[in-house]
């Protein structure tokens, strides 16, 4: 074998990666139904997203903060080990009937705590493990492998809990980290620099932030996503599993949507890595439009198959989206200040995301689930045209022509 899979360390990273991802997709469908099986309530399904997203945000920095501090090898164990346990005791309790609303919440919340050092210490461990030359091919490996475990997971997760409950799918995903564990004790990676002392941390930070704000267009367009997850994405996510269980079919008809989502999703990180739109910027306000679409097919209660499609347009527009917003952000930020403001765009992006899914279910039962839907579609619409007119955004050009036959950064 030759490129990255030419270096041990990478092919145990990409198979603890793949399968953790792997197990990680059959979880949103597994506590959605979960949720609704014990309570009903779209609400509910709402708190359970919220909690894990907030948690993981919440913890996100201390994360990082301790992946440059210890062996990141160990960091992952950690994490994947934690969420092998608290997977486990969630599973057990949903299979034994003994689960409480209070308990999926506090666990779920555990879960997202978990997974904000396993991250950071994951992006900062694949430079590690491979020759500087065959990086990008790395990480354009790590990008398929999330999207593909995205589709083979959602697929799973709604067979699973169509067929034997949500508890084993919850189970199956504590198994999955588990090998992760046994994979990630076989790679051997040389030791870390010595620590980052607290107050030269946070004065990078305060740099970070400065390089963050510098540009206009960096922080509106982070602005407008955050709004986009709080107002169009967080409803879709929470109503669906909602609207399906009364009107598709239950679990597998939103399974199907999600498998759509997720193969969307992989084409749009390939399209990524090779189209170079003169209008980098410009381009994403155009294909995000798209991903209104599924809003408005939910809301009209179109045929599975049709909005099932819709979501894997979305997915497409997401993923490609996001390849050529970073792949602009490392054009214009200084390499030395490049992960700070990436992790400032992150935690702002997701900032609102917790309250998006909280929301969702008592602003859908004061206006309905339909209005809600088309809310979010509209707002969409009508933030694109004003985000994307704005001179900055309008400004940024096309790539230099000596990197216009390069590859473009792929999703992290």
């Amino acid at each position: 074998m030759t490129g990255a899979f030419g270096q041990r360390n990478f092919r145990l990273l990409f198979g603890a990666r793949t399968i953790s991802f792997f197990g990680s997709n059959l979880v949103p469908i597994a506590v959605a139904f979960a949720v609704l099986d014990m309570t009903g309530s779209a609400t509910d399904v709402g708190i359970a997203f919220a909690s894990r997203t907030l948690a993981q945000i919440a913890t996100l920095l201390v994360g990082g903060v301790i992946a440059d501090r210890l062996p990141r090898r160990r960091v992952m164990i950690g994490s994947e080990t934690a969420s092998m346990l608290v997977q486990l005791v969630l599973g057990l309790l949903l299979v034994t009937g003994n689960a409480d609303m209070w308990e999926l919440v506090a666990l779920q919340a555990l879960a997202g705590a978990s997974f904000a050092f396993f991250t950071p210490a994951s992006a900062g461990l694949v430079p590690q493990t491979v020759p500087a030359e065959h990086l990008q091919q790395a990480n354009g490996l790590m990008s398929v492998a999330r999207y593909s475990a995205y589709v083979f997971g959602a697929a799973a997760g709604g067979a699973l809990v169509a067929t034997i409950g949500s508890g084993w799918a919850i189970l199956a995903d504590s198994a999955t980290f588990g090998v992760s564990v046994l994979l990630l004790w076989g790679i051997r990676v040389p030791a870390q620099a010595a620590m980052m002392q607290a107050p030269k941390f946070l004065r990078e930070l305060a740099v970070g932030w400065q390089a963050f704000t510098e540009h206009t267009w960096v922080w509106l367009l982070t602005v407008w996503i955050s709004l986009y997850f709080l107002i169009s994405y967080a409803p879709f996510f929470v109503l669906g599993p909602y609207v399906s269980m009364h009107s598709m079919h239950g679990a597998a008809g939103w399974a199907t949507v999600l498998t759509g989502e997720a193969i969307g999703s992989l084409a749009g990180a390939l399209a990524g890595i090779r189209v170079r739109p003169r209008r980098p910027l410009v381009t994403i306000g155009a294909v995000f439009l798209v991903t209104g679409l599924q809003l408005v097919l939910l809301a009209m209660l179109a045929p599975l198959a049709v909005i099932a499609a819709a979501a894997a347009l979305a997915g497409f527009a997401f993923a490609f989206g996001s390849v050529i917003f970073e792949t602009a952000i490392q054009r214009t930020i200084a390499p030395e200040k490049l992960s700070r403001v990436s992790a400032y765009n992150w935690m702002a992006a997701m900032a609102f995301l917790p309250a998006g899914y909280a929301l969702a279910g008592p602003v859908a039962s004061a206006i309905g689930v339909s209005t809600t839907l088309w809310a979010g579609a509209a707002w969409l619409l009508g933030s694109t045209l004003v985000v994307f007119s704005a001179r900055d955004v309008r400004a940024y050009g096309a790539l230099p022509p000596e990197l216009a036959t390069s590859s473009a950064a792929p999703v992290r």
